[in-house]
């Protein structure tokens, strides 16, 4: 039976953990606070992460983006290098590292897989099928996660576009808070349609400027990340837009919002990476300026709005 340990103790990590609990997977989970996973039968729950990871064929990095580094450099400690390592996560630091960078940066570990597509906690939590994208350079790691998730309601569509796939879900977040944004300045579905496919093409141009496949942003792990439904993780960043749009602060906004909001960060990094990369990026900017109080929301939006949408040419300049 394999082993899997959760580094985490949110909801996707709960999540994950009922589902694959209820097909037989030994589950172990290091958190925190191990208050909000002990709710979860025939999980282990650990406080220390050595007996966690102790044994573990897989590894879970089930934490959100700003906390990630220092998760991947507490589980450096204990890594193997024939252990398979998963995250979800869906944002970025510094200098718009990636998660799998993160990973590599503090641990030995090389067998990276990275789920995106429209996979969220709360639709895990449903017990309907799932479909997500698992994407790793490594074909063991697809046989594991198949082999692991075989029976459960998860459905894996494989790739090999890492870079790809986890853009997109970093940049998707940004697209949420542009939602948000236009909820609250009734700017209608259809403009919020526009913006949400500016999104699109800013990603397409970004990741593929930093080596993925123009095809993935037009796949599950795009179009079905960047036109986002109503799901937990989106939530959260819709509604900070809708509070921006309504004149509160950045900062009052954020301690408001319940939960971590990763596409503040991204939208900061990605317009900071396509200065470097010579990129011109629309709606990403706009996001980050009307964030920051240096740009009217409806000026700023409706710009963008004004603006071609040349989807035949997203990746040029």
């Amino acid at each position: 039976m394999a082993k899997l340990t959760l580094i985490g103790g949110g909801a996707m990590a709960r999540a994950v953990a009922r589902i694959l609990v209820s097909s037989g997977v030994d589950v172990h989970v290091y958190a925190r606070d191990t208050t909000r996973v002990e709710e979860v039968d025939g999980i282990v729950v650990h406080e220390e992460m050595g007996p966690a990871v102790e044994g573990a064929n897989l590894v879970f990095l089930a934490v959100p983006a700003d906390n990630l580094l220092e998760a991947a450099e507490q589980y450096g400690e204990f890594a193997r290098g024939d252990h398979v390592v998963l995250t979800a996560t869906r944002g970025v630091t510094d200098r718009f590292m990636l998660p799998h960078e993160m990973i590599r940066a503090m641990t030995c570990v090389r067998k990276i897989g990275y789920l995106g597509g429209p996979i969220h906690a709360r639709e895990l939590a449903t017990g309907r099928q799932i479909n997500l994208v698992l994407a790793s350079r490594f074909g063991e790691v697809i046989d594991a996660i198949r082999g692991l998730t075989k029976g459960t309601p998860i459905a894996l569509h494989k790739s090999s576009d890492v870079v790809g796939v986890e853009v997109a879900g970093a940049i998707a977040n940004v697209g949420s808070i542009a939602s948000g944004l236009a909820a609250a300045l009734d700017l209608g579905d259809t403009a919020r349609g526009v913006l949400l496919t500016h999104g699109l093409v800013d990603a397409t141009r970004l990741g593929v400027a930093l080596g993925a496949t123009a095809s993935t942003f037009s796949g599950l792990a795009g179009v079905g990340e960047l036109i986002p439904r109503n799901v937990t993780s989106m939530d959260r960043h819709v509604d900070l837009g809708r509070r921006i749009a309504e004149g509160e602060a950045l900062a009052d906004a954020l301690v408001r919002v319940d939960g971590h909001v990763e596409g503040v960060k991204t939208a900061e990094e990605a317009v900071k990476a396509a200065e470097r990369l010579g990129l011109e990026l629309l709606l990403v900017p706009a996001v980050h300026e009307i964030l920051h109080g240096r740009a009217d929301p409806r000026v700023a939006l409706e710009a963008v709005l004004h603006r071609s949408l040349d989807l035949d040419n997203a990746v040029a300049r």
